[in-house]
């Protein structure tokens, strides 16, 4: 019998979706991981009570965060992903064929095992020799390789508990010094209407920092609000992205359109945000 899983990020808001089978549930030595066969969405990650990812929808996410700034510098060689140990946002860096090295800085093995084994849709990335794991806190490895990437995807769970650092000024100092002249990175940047003044503070650190910060957005109905934002953070302009071809292999949320309205925001959030 089918039971449901009900999300509550917010104390006004919740969320719930129909699950078939879990699949795995244990606690790793820093969270909470279900792995579980949903009705619609097909199989999905939990952590610590809230949706990661679902089979159904995570390329919006997927493709957003990682085709963005890839894009935008043109032909990255070393690649910087925070987080991402499902897999997913590393297959899509792994299309650039000029990408020569995406090292994978995962504070959770247990990540990584359980979306290789339930997760086949991402086609094992790992494998691929370009690939490398790090299994350890990203503070330190930033820290340790200023100037060395020429795009860095900070793929992380929302601004809870261990995370929060992951949204501070500390953090995005890290990431820009850690990035080349001319580098980018992408964030997962939160919800415009549950996480405004948080999105403001980022944007503002942003600001101090590079040239051309802006937030974006993407669709994905398992995320609270029914999408996710993200900060793009640069002294290259993100429209250069939209002048440079995508690689080899299918998109299945990103386009042209879309590429260029992500950035088109509400007019009460941008007034918001830009002032």
């Amino acid at each position: 019998m089918s039971i449901w899983f009900t999300e509550e990020l917010h104390p006004y808001y919740r969320k719930g979706i129909r699950i078939k089978k879990i699949l795995a549930d244990e606690q790793t030595q820093f969270q909470h991981l279900q792995i579980v066969e949903t009705e619609f969405f097909g199989k999905a990650m939990i952590l610590d009570g809230i949706i990661q990812l679902t089979e159904r929808d995570n390329i919006g996410y997927h493709e957003m965060i990682v085709h963005v700034p890839m894009l935008a510098v043109g032909k990255p060689k070393r690649v910087l992903i925070v987080g991402g140990g499902d897999g997913g946002s590393l297959q899509q860096v792994l299309r650039y064929p000029s990408v020569e090295e995406a090292v994978v800085c995962e504070l959770d093995q247990r990540v990584v095992d359980l979306s290789r084994e339930h997760f086949a849709s991402f086609g094992d990335p790992w494998a691929d020799p370009r690939a490398r794991l790090l299994v350890r806190d990203a503070f330190g490895f930033l820290e340790e390789n200023p100037a060395q990437f020429e795009v860095i995807i900070s793929d992380t769970t929302d601004p809870i508990g261990m995370a929060e650092r992951l949204f501070s000024d500390e953090f995005y100092k890290l990431m820009v010094r850690a990035l080349t002249p001319n580098g980018a990175a992408a964030t997962q940047c939160e919800q415009p209407f549950f996480d405004t003044e948080l999105i403001k503070q980022i944007y503002q650190s942003a600001q101090e920092k590079v040239k051309h910060p802006a937030y974006y957005y993407a669709n994905i109905p398992t995320y609270p609000g029914g999408g996710i934002g993200f900060m793009y953070i640069s002294d290259t302009p993100w429209e250069n992205g939209l002048k440079t071809p995508y690689p080899s292999g299918k998109n299945n949320y990103l386009n042209p359109e879309i590429h260029k309205a992500a950035f088109a925001l509400p007019e009460f959030f941008r007034k918001e945000l830009y002032g």
